[in-house]
């Protein structure tokens, strides 16, 4: 059993690496730190989620083959490699990761959110995307959850069968973020923000 699981963590570290993990310089760490500071930025897409109008997928919004919500800290640490950066809030028991990796030749921060140790959100903020790359990117993440690549993400939400959310940000920043409704943090947030909870 222990062969076939370092044969399964190979294939997976494999993988990763095709996904190339990029030296951060002192400024992403710096504005990684900065953001999160205080506890509205950990809230800030469960508070925001609730205002958007939901767009239905039948089907389920999966980021990755090799894990997924609820996925243990330690395992993605060892799945990905030591992080860039990392924050925790003690408080409310919340760490994030940071890893600066290359997509297909794009500067992404790749954010990993754990609550209790258990992974409930994760985040890609690609650093500079020309509007080519960023339609390029929104069809491909359409075409998977089987949407038409014309539909408008505009104060909208992408909502699967399970309740997780795929909710894309093209103000400022172009970022792609991937949330469960299974978590904690959605209690705590609309507690913390003072919504009414139930």
């Amino acid at each position: 059993m222990g062969r076939i699981n370092n044969q399964i963590t190979d294939f997976i570290n494999h993988w990763f690496g095709k996904i190339r993990l990029v030296k951060p310089k002192s400024a992403d760490h710096n504005e990684f730190v900065a953001r999160y500071k205080r506890f509205d930025q950990f809230v800030f897409h469960w508070k925001d989620s609730y205002s958007k109008e939901a767009i239905q997928s039948n089907k389920e919004i999966v980021f990755s083959k090799y894990f997924g919500f609820g996925s243990h800290l330690d395992f993605i640490k060892r799945l990905i490699g030591q992080p860039a950066s990392a924050f925790e809030n003690q408080q409310y028991n919340i760490i994030v990761l940071l890893y600066i990796i290359n997509i297909s030749g794009h500067k992404v921060q790749f954010e990993l959110h754990f609550h209790d140790k258990k992974l409930f959100s994760i985040s890609y903020t690609y650093k500079s995307v020309d509007e080519a790359a960023r339609k390029s990117i929104l069809n491909s993440l359409l075409d998977k959850q089987g949407l038409s690549g014309a539909a408008d993400l505009s104060n909208k939400i992408i909502v699967d069968p399970y309740g997780n959310g795929l909710l894309i940000e093209q103000d400022q920043t172009f970022a792609v973020h991937y949330l469960s409704p299974q978590s904690k943090v959605m209690q705590l947030a609309k507690e913390w923000s003072g919504m009414r909870v139930g």
